[in-house]
């Protein structure tokens, strides 16, 4: 009886190793499978690169930063995997931070790209009377020239780092009657009130994105 039950008693403590063993292995498994990596975009939330971030890294975690400089500097220094950023836009042409920070960036290399139709819209927050400035980024700007010629001609234009970061700041600062120039998903996202849809000179417009990392061959 004694015999049977050291037999008995080995049994059970060879078979909780070997749960525990497995349960060890698939939890490492696990974590391998589901890692995710960091991708870095021109921010805040709501800007036409997080959209481009978002259709590409649908189950990577997203990290913003605030210019198109820092995006290149946190692959640079391995803090995310990759960044996406815009390169041209149809209408507005190369982006300029971009092919600056392509060329000084030696170790960072193009790996893959997107086009997404850029559609812009004129947002203010809610009960400005008198728009007295007219807040985005450059490219945004160009893309809506003769709009915003044609409606507000002397009205000041002021560049911000990103469409999103315009939004935020207008949504911020009622007090200073700004508009914005971005998408539908900013004036959501910041409660901004959209007076005018798809202001931009073409209504084809389009952006390439690029994706950056240290990872893979440039391409041609």
């Amino acid at each position: 009886m004694l015999k049977k039950n050291t037999t008995r008693i080995k049994s059970i403590r060879y078979l909780t190793g070997f749960i525990l063993f497995v349960s060890l292995l698939s939890g490492c498994f696990l974590k391998e499978s589901f890692h995710s990596e960091k991708i870095a975009y021109l921010g805040p939330p709501g800007s036409f690169t997080h959209l481009a971030a978002k259709k590409k890294f649908s189950s990577q975690t997203l990290v913003f930063q605030n210019s198109i400089e820092d995006c290149f500097i946190s692959v640079h220094s391995a803090s995310v995997e990759k960044a996406i950023v815009p390169l041209k836009n149809s209408i507005g042409g190369i982006v300029i931070p971009t092919d600056k920070a392509l060329k000084e960036f030696s170790d960072i290399w193009v790996e893959d790209s997107l086009e997404l139709p850029i559609s812009q819209n004129l947002m203010i927050a809610p009960g400005t009377a008198n728009i007295k400035k007219i807040y985005s980024h450059p490219q945004a700007l160009k893309q809506s020239r003769h709009f915003i010629d044609s409606l507000y001609p002397d009205i000041p234009r002021i560049e911000y780092s990103s469409t999103s970061a315009a939004a935020k700041w207008v949504s911020e600062h009622p007090e200073e009657q700004g508009a914005a120039i971005a998408n539908t998903e900013a004036a959501t996202l910041y409660r901004l009130k959209i007076i005018y849809t798809d202001i931009q000179d073409d209504k084809n417009n389009k952006t390439k994105f690029i994706i950056i990392s240290k990872k893979h061959k440039k391409l041609q």
